[in-house]
């Protein structure tokens, strides 16, 4: 197992224990604007325990935006293509915007991202999400970019490549 896996693995080990927090104690934790705000809170360091790093504050920060669920291919550019409105110009900006951005400001601009495409509904892959918060650099900007822009594979439904053609 590698980092990343490892980092994965504790990242789903928080989010379970962030599942089984109170409603109050979850409730405290969405209301934070920021990761210090979250780190002020029992209820982070009662799931953060000894995985705790500074990232992990931005990731916990974001948990109240989806649900959890670990899948094998999980990509947020994919994610963010599939579940904006195709129909906005403005969304491709916000992901230009995501991923030109600089360390300090990643969260706020996962957020606003998430509470678009999944209203609390649609479920992420916090594991994998989370890994790409921890090691945010140039490799995961690209993959984040090359997931939401690039073309579809060609045997995909016909909505969906019309979908993604909207997009670029």
């Amino acid at each position: 197992m590698n980092a990343v896996d490892d980092v994965k693995d504790q990242i789903r080990a928080v989010r379970k224990r962030y599942d089984a927090l109170s409603p109050g104690d979850r409730a405290v934790l969405r209301r934070c604007k920021s990761s210090d705000e979250v780190m002020l809170e029992g209820a982070y360091w009662r799931v953060a325990g000894e995985a705790h790093r500074r990232a992990l504050a931005d990731v916990v920060l974001l948990f109240g935006e989806a649900p959890h669920r670990a899948t094998k291919d999980f990509s947020l550019g994919r994610h963010l293509r599939t579940h904006l409105s195709s129909a906005k110009e403005g969304h491709s900006v916000r992901v230009r915007r995501l991923v030109q951005c600089e360390r300090d400001d990643l969260a706020h601009r996962l957020r606003g991202l998430l509470r678009l495409t999944s209203a609390g509904h649609v479920a992420i892959d916090w594991g994998v999400l989370g890994a790409d918060i921890f090691f945010f650099g140039d490799a995961v900007r690209r993959r984040w970019t090359q997931d939401f822009f690039a073309p579809i594979s060609l045997s995909a439904p016909a909505s969906q490549i019309s979908e993604t053609k909207d997009h670029s």
